[in-house]
């Protein structure tokens, strides 16, 4: 034999010897269920848009960015009688992005018409409009039946989804519905926690408590909307529907939601809220005369209230443009302060965001540190403490923070009185929270001072 005949032997004497080996191991299921590695459940998206061009492009980066393989969710997009340019943000959102998910079934209707039979303005709701949104909603649900989906999220367009987990921690709870608690600039939210004997909300005690968290879970209530996740995998999810004819002695309005939420009642499924994460935010809806501008200043209210407590509302690049960005000013006045401690600059760059998004053109000043404050740099600066005073809310002598705040105050001032073209202005501190249509109030405040 050659010498590669004989090291082919060898070879195929220790494969056969090994085949032997494995062969006679026998192994329980139990031991390589560890090993696996599921897939995630499949996610069909609905969402509904129409006048929606000032939220789209905060909306979809938070969609985009949602932390969820994009191969295991399909959208389904429906959008018309638009006022506004909500179909072409669309469009060149979904031409970077449709590849990257399992599928997408987007169908657009250009305007005109830009009303529905009966409507008398965008935020008018009136049968006819409930008529087509139930009749999309259904639509969507029974795609999502029809695909075979685990979930279904119905997913309003003027939600936004800051934590990139949501989908996945809503879908890890197998709950038949799962639904994030959504915060506003104000109390309103997208759960209810009462419905009166006419199917309307009901104001209850259990409501604030978990609107603000001061208790955490996920709690069933009798309404839940504009961001639903329905688990298909459960039977009676198969009764659920938005149609009031299939319901059997159905007496409520003609509304897609409460229907919804009776015909979930009905089939003995719970609505659940849950608070458990900050998940994000919702706008609140337009009343009846209200205009898109009002929308858009509603927007410009909710995206400061959400820098109090977490970073600002991003806007992917590819729809920055989208955005209006306001020319900034004065506020009416000569010259707009702001006070912020060096050591403090997440305060510095929150407020600056703060005026890029109200478009103030504001001048930010180095405030007097207390911490680098003593006797004897309080003497080189000329400021002695009134003998025997004490804070009269405390009744204790001055802090030097409070000694720093006074100087960063004083300081201004005086600057105001040394420059004659000062005549009004505005001194703000870092920690400011702006009120809800601030630029309106500030208006309003300054010609009532006119007077």
């Amino acid at each position: 034999m050659t010498g590669f005949q004989i090291l082919l032997s060898v070879f195929f004497c220790v494969v056969i010897d090994n085949l032997k080996n494995a062969s006679s191991e026998v192994h329980s299921s139990v031991e390589f269920i560890d090993f696996n590695r599921y897939k995630e459940p499949t996610v069909f998206i609905a969402i509904l848009v129409r006048n929606k061009a000032q939220t789209l492009p905060f909306f979809l980066t938070c969609l985009e960015r949602l932390n969820y393989s994009k191969s295991r969710i399909h959208l389904w997009i429906r959008s018309d009688h638009n006022e506004d340019k909500s179909i072409e943000i669309l469009q060149e959102w979904l031409s970077e992005w449709a590849a990257h998910y399992h599928g997408v079934d987007a169908e657009f209707s250009n305007s005109p018409p830009y009303r529905l039979p009966e409507e008398t303005g965008p935020a008018h709701w009136p049968p006819s409009r409930y008529s087509h949104i139930i009749s999309l909603r259904e639509k969507a649900l029974n795609a999502a039946r029809h695909m075979w989906a685990d979930f279904v999220w119905l997913l309003d367009s003027d939600v936004f989804l800051t934590m990139p987990e949501a989908l996945t921690e809503l879908v890890q709870k197998q709950l038949a519905i799962a639904v994030p608690m959504l915060k506003s600039d104000g109390l309103y939210s997208n759960f209810w926690c009462g419905m009166n004997d006419d199917y309307y909300y009901l104001r209850t005690d259990d409501y604030e408590p978990i609107l603000h968290q001061k208790k955490t879970g996920c709690f069933s209530v009798p309404m839940v909307h504009s961001a639903v996740l329905i688990h298909l995998k459960v039977q009676q999810s198969d009764e659920l529907t938005f149609m009031p004819t299939r319901l059997a002695n159905y007496k409520g309005p003609h509304d897609d939601i409460i229907t919804f939420a009776l015909s979930a009642n009905f089939t003995g499924v719970p609505l659940f809220i849950c608070n458990d994460h900050i998940y994000g935010y919702v706008m609140v809806p337009l009343d009846k005369d209200d205009s898109l501008s009002y929308d858009k200043l509603q927007l410009t209210n909710l995206r400061l209230e959400i820098m109090v407590d977490s970073p600002p509302l991003e806007v992917s690049s590819l729809l920055e443009h989208w955005v209006d960005v306001p020319s900034e000013d004065h506020l009416g006045v000569d010259k707009v302060f702001m006070i912020n401690l060096l050591r403090r600059p997440e305060r510095r760059t929150r407020m600056k965001e703060c005026f890029r998004v109200l478009g103030v053109n504001a001048s930010v000043v180095d405030a007097v540190d207390g911490q680098l404050l003593n006797d004897t740099t309080l003497h080189e600066m000329g400021v002695h403490l009134m003998e025997g005073y004490v804070d009269p809310y405390h009744k204790r002598p001055m802090k030097r923070g409070e000694i720093g705040c006074f100087l960063s105050h004083y300081y201004i001032w005086k600057e105001v009185i040394e420059d004659e073209s000062l005549e009004k202005v505005i001194v703000l501190e870092d920690d400011v929270r702006f009120e809800p249509f601030f630029r309106q109030k500030m208006d309003s405040i300054l010609a009532e001072l006119e007077r």
